[in-house]
């Protein structure tokens, strides 16, 4: 991976809250001229709570999305999103994140370069590591356990008012 910050224009790979479907999409999804779902080798990805942080290395692999933007958009949604991902092109050593040129490969197989970030070793040491490497289907097995946690409490609850209830 090659983390030379230019306005090279590339295609996007994005695998947490900007994807297709992910409560950040918004953000651009007007200036989308095509996506395709893809994965990134040698990285690992982390849950940060309430998106995701990749980092390089790991030889694990990150599903995410290629996504192609309008010219006419695509200097303003650059902005957009390094100022969204923390990222100062002028300073990266500053940055949350970097803006990295990376090797990406499509699900029909193909490769190509893409624009994505990454979070630094340091912002993850204490964090939970993703292992399916897949941050949408993380937050559906979350989200499918809280609501089951939640659930349970509240069959508690219930069943503790109900004993209290009676004893008055």
């Amino acid at each position: 991976m090659n983390s030379q910050a230019t306005t090279q224009p590339l295609p996007f790979f994005v695998y947490g809250t900007l994807m297709i479907g992910q409560p950040n999409d918004y953000k651009w999804r007007d200036c989308i001229q095509s996506f395709e779902s893809a994965f990134i080798k040698d990285c690992r990805l982390f849950d940060f709570g309430y998106y995701p942080i990749m980092t390089n290395g790991d030889g694990g692999s990150v599903v995410g999305q290629i996504i192609n933007l309008k010219k006419e958009c695509y200097i303003q949604i650059l902005q957009d999103l390094d100022f969204l991902e923390g990222f100062d092109p002028d300073h990266p050593e500053n940055s949350n994140f970097l803006r990295i040129r990376a090797r990406v490969v499509t699900t029909a197989g193909g490769e190509l370069e893409a624009w994505t970030y990454v979070g630094k070793g340091s912002k993850v040491q204490n964090l939970l590591p993703i292992e399916s490497g897949d941050w949408a289907k993380h937050m559906t097995e979350k989200s499918e356990m809280i609501t089951t946690w939640w659930k349970e409490i509240t069959i508690v609850w219930d069943d503790f008012r109900r004993t209290t209830d009676s004893r008055q």
